[in-house]
This record gives structure tokens, C-alpha cells and sequence, in this order.
């Protein structure tokens, strides 16, 4: 929600999700967010790329977290592949170190 109040207003952004498990579509959003996600996932695989997303706790195996860390950047990409289809020049970057927290992408976008 974030990131499309940004792009509504031309504004630029640094983001750093952190809600993954719980997307879901509503009245004001629809997933995937991006027109090439949509070419490749439905709804429905879209919310279950989100579920594994969630799977980052320190707490976890680290080959569950490590699945989980790829499939936030993918939930990311689709982010930000959406900003840049609205005009933005946007990267996905983690934060230094990794161990900062669980949810550690950044998502920097700057109107083109």
C-alpha cells in the first residue's frame, strides 16, 4: 500500500516489508501486481509464494529460510516490476547485515 501511494503521488520510496503472508486480494488490490507475474502465476500460486515467503524466523532450518528468503525476493520482484511498469527505476536490495531481521529486503524506487 505503501508503494502505490508513492506512485500515485510521483513520490520516490525506500520500503522494507515486512507483510508477505497475509496478501491477499481486496477491493483495492490485486495480486500479482505486475504484468509479467501475471503472465507466469496465478492468484492462487502468487498466495502460496507468499505463505513460503513468511518462512524467514531465525528459529526455522536454515534451507526453510533460506526457500523463504527466495521466495521474498520473488514477492518483491513482482513489487517492484509493478513501479517499474508505472514509470519508476526500482531495485530490490537486502540490508546489510542479514541477520538485521528476518524481513531484511528493501525495495528503493525513484520516479523516471
Amino acid at each position: 500500500m505503501v508503494i502505490e501511494h508513492c506512485i500515485k503521488t510521483r513520490a520516490s520510496f525506500v520500503t522494507c516489508p515486512c507483510c508477505y503472508g497475509f496478501i491477499q486480494n481486496t477491493s483495492k488490490f490485486n495480486f500479482p501486481k505486475s504484468e509479467q507475474f501475471k503472465k507466469t502465476l496465478s492468484y492462487k500460486e502468487h498466495m502460496i509464494l507468499c505463505r513460503f515467503a513468511d518462512q524467514t524466523a531465525v528459529q526455522l532450518p536454515p534451507q526453510r529460510r533460506l526457500i523463504g528468503k527466495q521466495c521474498m525476493y520473488l514477492v518483491d520482484l513482482d513489487r517492484a516490476r509493478a513501479a517499474e511498469e508505472r514509470g519508476y527505476s526500482v531495485q530490490v536490495i537486502s540490508m546489510e547485515p542479514e541477520s538485521c531481521s528476518p524481513k531484511n529486503n528493501m525495495i528503493v524506487g525513484v520516479p523516471i
